[in-house]
């Protein structure tokens, strides 16, 4: 368990990206048996876990709240939208790629076409954005040419931001 201030700094975040995207508030809970820094769960509800190294750094934090909620907006949105935007991201929904049906943490292939996907870029890229624009936190992938793909996509898809 976080200590009591950063507890509220991660309520208050949480409350903050959820109004942003207009959808609920959903738990976050720390565990370290996820291999992956954090993980948004879908069943048996939607939820947001990070893992246990993480519980008193902020800045992981905070990168792990506001890129699990670009999620699961990416859900809600081609969910309740019925346009270009959310006819892809349904269609790589379906196949997405991820920690629990690939090893994206040992096999630099895996890691590298889950990576690549869309809606990793996006909540990358959200994430980025988001920090930035709102919360004055500075986020730069240790990657640098991932980092320019991020970038790159923040500049040409600012209006999905917004």
């Amino acid at each position: 368990m976080p200590d009591i201030n950063m507890q509220k700094k991660i309520e208050l975040l949480s409350q903050k990206v959820s109004e942003y995207f207009n959808i609920e508030q959903i738990p976050i809970s720390f565990d370290d048996t996820i291999l992956d820094d954090s993980r948004l769960n879908i069943k048996p509800k939607f939820s947001i876990v990070i893992n246990r190294k993480f519980k008193n750094d902020y800045f992981e934090c905070a990168k792990a709240i506001t890129h699990e909620y670009r999620h699961l907006f990416q859900i809600v949105y081609s969910y309740y939208y019925d346009d270009e935007i959310a006819t892809n991201w349904k269609r790589e929904l379906k196949t997405m790629k991820s920690s629990e049906n690939a090893d994206i943490i040992n096999d630099d292939e895996e890691h590298a076409s889950y990576a690549y996907q869309e809606l990793e870029i996006d909540a990358f890229a959200f994430t980025k954005y988001y920090l930035d624009n709102y919360e004055d936190m500075t986020v730069v992938h240790p990657n640098k040419f991932y980092e320019k793909i991020i970038t790159k996509y923040i500049e040409n898809n600012r209006h999905l931001f917004n």
